[in-house]
């Protein structure tokens, strides 16, 4: 990114904010950021993953942990430099925020759901067939159409739903939830579990149950919320196996590992069943927390898991029920239209933070750390 590059210079200087993603981890990035600092801007940098402690499973591990592309120093070491260069984090972790509050302030915003989206959705109804999505060409310079098909023979399903990135084998594979769900499968044969998304590395769990798992493949994130609505309870497993801040090769743990990797991950999960009027099932953790009065919360371990699934089948329509009737509130929490405030006065505090410091600084004099009570 060149500092010199008068269009980029022209959108800039129009705005009070610039915010940097993880990719921060060469000095022409940090001379941008000093630049940008030095006119007055607030720099932020925003992460929603936890780069020090990416587990062999995760497909980014090969980069960050294992420094692949061979930059000059760790990336992590290399992110961690980038955070003297900037004014504050934002993350919708609050763990990932104490990861590295030594370094650097940090403020919380939450990942939410965009009512658009959700308000367009009803959930399906009890005992409806399963609808699977996909894309349809037309002809010629047309548009592609997104629609979707009711599935053969599946009236009457009880569907578990989960649906993610390439990063979520060992929230299957260590919290028990895949036991689980194989024992409800023999116990209510019209159970199913739709797995959606790209993920073939959990093959080797899932086709040992056939049919009982269906798919679902990727959709564009505006259609997300159709194919969530097709669940009729959301599952969020998560892998508690703790971490430590920082598990570079050599680096010292910056905290002993309370938390796990999963735990760094936001409450998008469960947020978005709420908003779609899904009932949902998750593993109690820092990740959702929050969420308590209003999901499932239980701990790992098959048993736990059987027990919570049982427990959903046998009361399925009440739950649907309360689920359904919680949507239009949940869209109004949580919901990114309901909350522009909340952004806003996120960074209306890092501006603030940055002017008792002084409006702006020198290129190439980095900020120290100072105590600064943040509020979450």
């Amino acid at each position: 990114m060149s500092v010199d590059q008068p269009n980029l210079q022209n959108i800039k200087k129009k705005t009070d904010y610039i915010i940097f993603q993880r990719n921060v981890l060469t000095p022409d990035t940090w001379h941008s950021m000093d630049y940008w600092r030095a006119l007055g801007k607030v720099i932020t940098i925003d992460l929603d993953d936890h780069y020090p402690g990416l587990p062999p499973s995760n497909p980014a591990h090969a980069f960050w942990i294992l420094n692949k592309p061979g930059l000059p120093e760790m990336p992590v070491d290399l992110l961690i430099q980038a955070m003297s260069h900037v004014d504050a984090l934002t993350s919708p972790s609050k763990i990932i925020l104490k990861d590295f509050e030594h370094l650097i302030p940090g403020f919380h915003i939450p990942n939410y759901t965009r009512r658009k989206w959700y308000e367009e959705v009803s959930p399906k109804p009890l005992g409806a067939p399963d609808i699977e999505f996909g894309y349809r060409m037309q002809g010629e310079g047309q548009p592609i159409v997104f629609e979707g098909k009711h599935r053969e023979g599946s009236e009457g399903w009880i569907v578990f739903g989960w649906g993610g990135s390439i990063s979520h084998v060992d929230s299957w594979v260590y919290s028990g939830a895949v036991e689980a769900l194989g024992r409800i499968f023999d116990l209510y044969p019209n159970t199913r579990l739709k797995f959606c998304g790209h993920e073939a590395r959990l093959d080797f769990l899932l086709d040992k149950f056939g049919d009982k798992v269906i798919r679902q493949s990727g959709v564009k994130p505006e259609h997300w919320p159709y194919v969530v609505s097709t669940f009729d309870v959301g599952l969020a497993p998560l892998d508690l196996r703790p971490v430590p801040s920082n598990t570079v090769s050599g680096a010292e743990p910056w905290e002993g590992g309370e938390f796990s990797y999963d735990e760094r991950r936001s409450w998008l999960k469960g947020v978005e069943y709420l908003s779609a009027g899904i009932h949902c099932i998750v593993t109690r953790s820092a990740t959702y927390q929050d969420l308590e009065r209003h999901v499932v919360l239980i701990e790992n371990g098959e048993e736990k898991w059987f027990q919570a699934l049982k427990d959903m089948v046998e009361n399925i329509g009440s739950r649907k029920k309360l689920a359904a009737e919680k949507k239009t509130w949940a869209l109004k929490k949580y919901s990114m239209e309901a909350n522009v405030r909340v952004y806003a006065e996120v960074y209306e505090r890092i501006g603030n933070m940055k002017r008792t410091k002084g409006n702006t600084t020198l290129p190439g004099v980095n900020w120290n750390r100072i105590e600064y009570e943040t509020k979450t």
